[in-house]
């Protein structure tokens, strides 16, 4: 009776699972889109409650020295965040506009530059193609005509969605300054009246629940805000370093180009070399060994800024195995491509946040519930097994 009773048992776990399985298969993706419209819909609300709380200690601060009322320290510290930041932003767009705007009408005379030197470095090139034994010409011609095609391939197959990413983001102007609107309007309520919000939840949620949102936050602070910080840092030295340099060789459109190589140098295994030695070999080919060693101070003094200050910042304000790091980065990368090694990383310290915050602890005890529950089990189908062909031996 009670091995029939554990074969049940076991039966109707397996069911069980299988049935939990199917049903998360079924309806995982329309969860995860359900959440994604909910993000989607309350992204301002979001972004706002983020934003009061870091402005939140410079109200408190303008509050009590300027003895002023709490709803006027909000819009002083707003207006002048909002004005700092729009007026970088807008400073930037501009030049960047100004920038490639010049370049548009000076393309012709670039292109024809680019066409000149390519034709001087072939003509150095062949002597050296001439004189090498015909299985090598032909391996390097086969190359070339490989990477031509592939080249061409990623254009024609990147320039389609191009164009359709412009033309969506130009439908969703409006949409993205209404969000702006809404954003900047419950910053100010949710600043304003602080202490009225956080009084709310209170009432609304259980005291553990509180303390477990404020634990989080402090760990989303640490991690999240940190990642974030020290990236934007490095980000803006690798900037500046790049700016002056270009600006000293007196390279046009400096801006626009150490914008472009500072993200690049933000993404994980890529880096400023990726643009700063192809462009300095082709200098120092073409007989401009200025440019070609200014090129590599460039590089040098990133590098060297990143060596020495890059460790630190992060083992200061992140304190992430470095082990992990790289795991993330792969399996951003493998999941979703260039824009996953910088997702990785920041998906990993949300789950690390929320894990320390005990927001997984419910799950894990769960978890190993149904280990211990399996291993019984298993223990008692083993019996059952042993039992059963003992009885047919002895039959």
């Amino acid at each position: 009776m009670k091995l029939k009773k554990n074969w049940v048992k076991i039966v109707l776990f397996v069911l069980g699972v299988v049935i939990l399985a199917v049903a998360a298969y079924i309806c995982l993706p329309k969860i995860l889109q359900l959440l994604g419209f909910l993000v989607k819909l309350f992204l301002p609300f979001l972004l706002g409650y983020l934003f009061s709380m870091a402005v939140n200690p410079l109200a408190d601060t303008l509050q009590k020295r300027l003895k002023i009322p709490r709803g006027l320290s909000a819009v002083l510290v707003i207006v002048l965040i909002v004005g700092i930041f729009g007026g970088v932003l807008t400073f930037a767009i501009w030049k960047i506009v100004d920038e490639g705007r010049m370049l548009y009408t000076q393309f012709p005379t670039i292109y024809e530059n680019i066409q000149n030197s390519t034709k001087a470095l072939g003509e150095k090139w062949s002597v050296v193609y001439m004189n090498l034994p015909s299985n090598i010409q032909q391996a390097i011609t086969s190359a070339g005509e490989t990477i031509s095609s592939k080249a061409a391939e990623f254009i024609n197959m990147k320039s389609t969605p191009m164009v359709d990413y412009a033309g969506n983001f130009a439908k969703a102007l409006p949409s993205v300054f209404i969000g702006i609107v809404v954003f900047i309007l419950s910053s100010y309520f949710m600043v304003s009246e602080n202490k009225t919000v956080m009084s709310t939840v209170q009432g609304v949620f259980s005291p553990k629940f509180v303390d477990r949102l404020n634990l989080i936050k402090t760990e989303l602070k640490k991690y999240l805000g940190g990642y974030i910080k020290v990236q934007g840092i490095l980000m803006c030295i690798a900037f500046a370093i790049m700016f002056i340099g270009l600006s000293i060789l007196d390279i046009e459109y400096a801006l626009l180009i150490a914008l472009g190589i500072a993200f690049l140098d933000a993404l994980p295994f890529f880096g400023s070399g990726l643009v700063l030695w192809p462009w300095s070999l082709i200098s120092f080919l073409n007989g401009n060994i200025k440019l070609g060693v200014g090129l590599i101070v460039i590089y040098a003094a990133v590098a060297l800024m990143r060596h020495f200050t890059e460790p630190k910042l992060v083992s200061s304000r992140i304190g992430m195995n470095p082990i992990l790091t790289l795991m993330s980065m792969y399996i951003g990368y493998r999941t979703l491509s260039i824009g996953g090694m910088i997702l990785g990383p920041i998906i990993l310290m949300l789950i690390i946040s929320f894990y320390k915050a005990g927001v997984f602890d419910a799950p894990i005890r769960l978890l190993k519930r149904i280990g211990r529950f399996i291993k019984e089990q298993c223990l008692l189908f083993k019996d059952f097994v042993i039992n059963l062909m003992g009885s047919d031996w002895n039959e």
